[in-house]
């Protein structure tokens, strides 16, 4: 048990000092692209405001790496340290050790999935929708009262997002000249078609001028968007900044409609698969520190696990867009390198007993 949470205390102060370096290596590159936007509308203070809601994602890319520097650095100042030795020589089995060693990992994948789902995604839209409404005009965003734009004597209100996809609690207004309310069209959710056309669903529409006011419900209606591709922006998000869910069901979604969507689907299998190549990294860091000879310094490891992290991140990146090139299989795409890793894992592990 002591043993347990020493070798656990080891693993967290490794896996937070090298979350801390990407993070902030990342943050920082990231604040660098954002300078260049920045203006009347869009300040240094909104630039500092949009990385920050941006590191949960970030952490979330450099997981992987994250897994494999993190078990990496620590194990090996253990090894260093010969006190792996001594814990085999007092006859801590491999087993044991490997399995003390991948709980804390655990932890850490369990913690990723949860901000995945439930932290990452809400703060990634909510700064892409501030940047977008900074850089965009005649949009006003206000995250109780939702969406607003105006084009001449017409004004859109959209209440919230779908997932991050579909426009819901959508109200048009349209006024005339003298500044009076001549018609008013509302709907619960719409669909954005080709172009700017819009296909609002369960629709009231209340024609108030001439008067008399009258007004009818219409099952579909198709509305003329005046909004344009930055303004349209500030609505809809990118698809990797929905989470595991709301990226399912809007795939879902998409396809029941017959629609294809193969970068959706790819990035829906990308984001499944990432728990899975996480646990691979981890796996593969154990050997390459317990398996190694003596000459064999803790900065080598270093080194070769970062290459070996930025390798596998440009071979999944390729990989991707080569199966949308090929149309080949998003679960096939994106599980095959995480697969492979895997079986190497093993096959190292198994060399160490």
């Amino acid at each position: 048990m002591i043993l347990a949470r020493y070798i656990a205390r080891a693993m967290v102060q490794g896996y937070l000092l090298v979350a801390l370096v990407f993070v902030a290596l990342f943050s920082f590159i990231e604040l660098i692209q954002q300078l260049d936007d920045v203006g009347a509308a869009y300040r240094m203070a909104d630039a500092f405001l949009y990385v920050l809601m941006m590191l949960p994602r970030r952490l979330l890319d450099a997981t992987p790496v994250i897994a494999l520097l993190g078990t990496l650095v620590p194990l090996g100042l253990l090894a260093d340290g010969n006190e792996i030795l001594a814990m085999r020589s007092a006859g801590l089995p491999l087993r044991r050790l490997v399995g003390m060693v991948l709980a804390p990992g655990l932890t850490l994948l369990l913690l990723m999935l949860l901000i995945a789902q439930f932290v990452a995604p809400p703060l990634e839209m909510r700064a892409e929708r501030m940047r977008a409404a900074a850089l965009a005009e005649d949009v006003s965003v206000d995250f109780r009262g939702g969406f607003w734009s105006r084009d001449g004597r017409s004004f859109v209100n959209v209440g919230r997002m779908l997932r991050g996809r579909t426009p819901s609690d959508v109200t048009v207004y349209d006024f005339d000249a003298a500044g009076r309310l001549q018609r008013y069209v509302h709907a619960q959710r719409a669909q954005l078609e080709q172009g700017r056309t819009w296909r609002l669903q369960d629709v009231v529409v209340r024609e108030l001028l001439p008067a008399p006011a009258r007004g009818h419900t219409l099952a579909q209606l198709e509305w003329d968007s005046f909004l344009d591709a930055e303004q349209l922006g500030v609505l809809v998000v990118p698809p990797q900044a929905l989470s595991p869910l709301d990226l399912y069901f809007y795939v879902r979604d998409l396809r029941a409609r017959n629609e294809r969507v193969p970068q959706e689907e790819l990035r829906l299998w990308q984001q499944l698969a990432q728990p899975v190549v996480t646990l691979a990294m981890m796996l593969v860091a154990i050997p390459l520190v317990l398996g190694s000879n003596r000459s064999s310094t803790l900065s080598r490891r270093v080194l070769a696990g970062t290459v070996a992290g930025i390798g596998l991140y440009f071979v999944s990146q390729t990989l991707g867009y080569l199966g949308l090139l090929l149309h080949l299989p998003a679960p096939l795409t994106a599980l095959a390198l995480p697969t492979l890793i895997l079986l190497f894992a093993g096959r190292l592990l198994r060399a160490l007993r």
